[in-house]
Order: structure tokens, then C-alpha cells, then sequence
């Protein structure tokens, strides 16, 4: 599953759901943007740990950040007493796990990744190469392919909003590339003129938004 895609695809939900309430006359669109939006905050932690577990630091700062604005939108706690001290706990965490929290090594035969807000630096040693997912919100991804063989059917899913993600690959590589660039860019810059027949292949469907993909060896 690509993370990323939900995401933005249950936000995109959400607002036109509650745009087209505020049509009807059922509520106001105006309100419910400016008290409920750090529930999108919230969504990003739950769904960074769902894609890493073992990056649970970031998921609890992002989930944690946007509970204290919600909670003080809702006049639950006041934000200058709650969120000021939160936020300079969070910088602690970062301070104490961040060495650990941006970069992530995949050995095994699928590789995934989700950045919100954050960085990540993966690497396949696998012969039997199967694909897996890889988003960036706010963020990048560096993938690094170039001592791995793919699977017959090998297929990478990227998507990335307001970020970048590089994907590095072996010489001899043939990269099939389908995706839709929004206000962003898809550069496959592999080696294609002088590629055998046979040559071992990977398939990369992206989403790029605001963003960037570079393909190269």
C-alpha cells in the first residue's frame, strides 16, 4: 500500500466532502478548516507509523504536534502553556533519535518508506527484487538499487507531494517509467540506447506533486 496516496487521498476526500456540506447550507466549510485542521497532522503521524513502525520518534512528535493545536483549538489547553513546552520537547527527541530516524536499510525483497516532514535513505541488496512503495510529503527518499537484481515483475510505487525522491539503479537496467507529473517533474536519466533484449527490468508508477523523481545509475 502507498501511504502517500492515502493520505492525500483521504484529505482530498474530506475537504470536498465538508465543501460540499458547506454548500447544502449544513455547516460551515470556514470553521471546520480552522479548528480541525491539525487532524491532518494527526493522520500524517498515525500513517508514518503504520508505513515504519521503527520510526516511531517521528510518527509520536507529527501525531503529538498536532494533538496539542487541536486540543487548543477545541480551548482544551492553552497553546502558549501546552505546545511552546511540547515543541521544545519534541526538539529533544530529535536531538536524542535523530541519527536513527532518516535513513532506514532494507535487506529483504521489497522496500517502503513513508517521509512526512522527514528524510530517508534505503538500499536493496536483493536478487529477487519484488518492488514496494515509497512516498515523500514535505520530504525525500534516496533508494539505492544498484547492488540488487530484480523479479520478473519487479514493480516500484512513488509518490511524493512538495518533496523528492532519487532511485538509483544498476547499469543495464531497463526502467519503464508511467506517472503523472503535477506541477513536478519525472527525469529517467538510465542508460536506454544500448540495452539488450533480455535486460532485467523494473517498473515505476509514479504521482509527483509539487515534487520530484530522478531516476539515474
Amino acid at each position: 500500500m502507498n501511504w502517500g496516496r492515502l493520505f492525500f487521498g483521504l484529505l482530498v476526500v474530506a475537504v470536498g466532502v465538508i465543501l460540499l456540506l458547506d454548500n447544502a447550507g449544513t455547516l460551515d466549510a470556514w470553521e471546520i478548516f480552522s479548528t480541525w485542521w491539525p487532524a491532518v497532522v494527526i493522520l500524517a503521524g498515525v500513517l508514518t507509523f503504520a508505513a515504519n513502525p521503527r520510526h516511531w520518534p517521528v510518527a509520536l512528535i507529527i501525531t503529538a504536534v498536532g494533538t496539542a493545536f487541536l486540543l487548543s483549538n477545541l480551548g482544551v489547553v492553552d497553546a502558549g502553556e501546552f505546545i511552546i513546552p511540547a515543541a521544545i520537547i519534541g526538539v529533544g527527541l530529535l536531538v536524542l533519535f535523530g541519527r536513527g530516524m532518516g535513513s532506514r536499510t532494507e535487506a529483504g525483497d521489497r522496500v517502503n518508506s513513508f517521509n512526512v516532514f522527514s528524510g530517508s535513505e534505503l538500499a536493496s541488496h536483493s536478487k529477487q527484487f519484488q518492488g514496494g512503495s515509497i512516498s515523500a510529503i514535505f520530504g525525500g527518499a534516496e533508494v539505492d538499487l544498484r547492488d540488487a537484481a530484480p523479479a520478473a515483475d519487479a514493480q516500484l510505487d512513488v509518490f511524493t507531494a512538495f518533496g523528492g525522491v532519487e532511485l538509483k539503479v544498476p547499469e543495464g537496467w531497463q526502467v519503464a517509467v508511467k506517472g503523472l507529473p503535477l506541477f513536478g517533474g519525472i527525469e529517467n536519466a538510465t542508460v536506454k540506447d544500448t540495452l539488450a533484449a533480455d535486460a532485467p527490468k523494473l517498473s515505476v508508477s509514479a504521482t509527483v506533486l509539487f515534487g520530484g523523481l530522478e531516476i539515474k545509475h
